[in-house]
């Protein structure tokens, strides 16, 4: 667990080596890494989402500060919503952002994967950036619900025969029926519930 994060932040910054690359660079992590590794995963709806100034470093730094409303915890446990901080924000008319930072539109229902927010226990930051927000896509009568990742932002390494590439991640990758989705979050959290309780 510990080297897949460290890999992630180690390949964070490795668009300043990257020019023709998209802005941020990671690794992709697995579906299953995710579920596995993920303190939380909740299934909610954002109640509203602003801009906190906090002291950091001697000056003022944008975060952005996110309220969900809970319909499910997935993973983890908590009470009826849950606030996600990230780094970055907008304010007066400016601000900065880190590309691959998830943004959360009013009333957009979701399925985010959390970790603590390092800086205090009372909020949480998506695991992963972006590969840890799904967006719930609700269907027209008929059309089944869908989960899909908005990955337009960001790019991913690849390694192979000891060299490393760097590819544009799909912006839209293909929609998952939220039921097999869902299932498929649940049998993985089963059996690692399984394997631990050998």
């Amino acid at each position: 667990m510990f080297r897949r994060s460290a890999a992630l932040v180690a390949c964070l910054f490795l668009f300043a080596l990257v020019p023709a690359a998209r802005a941020t660079v990671m690794v992709e992590i697995p579906l299953e890494d995710m579920i596995a590794d993920a303190p939380a995963i909740v299934h909610g709806v954002v109640v509203r989402s602003g801009t906190q100034m906090i002291m950091q470093r001697g000056s003022l730094q944008p975060h952005t500060v996110t309220e969900l409303r809970v319909t499910r915890w997935l993973k983890g446990g908590g009470g009826s919503t849950v606030t996600i901080r990230e780094l970055g924000g907008t304010w007066q008319g400016g601000g900065t952002w880190i590309d691959g930072t998830p943004r959360y539109g009013p009333r957009e229902e979701v399925v985010v994967f959390l970790r603590p927010d390092p800086l205090s226990s009372s909020f949480y930051r998506t695991y992963g950036m972006v590969q840890g927000k799904f967006i719930v896509l609700r269907g027209a009568p008929g059309v089944p619900t869908s989960v899909r990742r908005d990955l337009e932002a960001i790019s991913f390494a690849h390694w192979a025969n000891g060299r490393m590439t760097v590819a544009a991640a799909p912006a839209h990758p293909p929609a998952m029926a939220m039921d097999s989705f869902l299932a498929f979050v649940d049998g993985v959290l089963g059996s690692i519930t399984s394997l631990e309780g050998r």
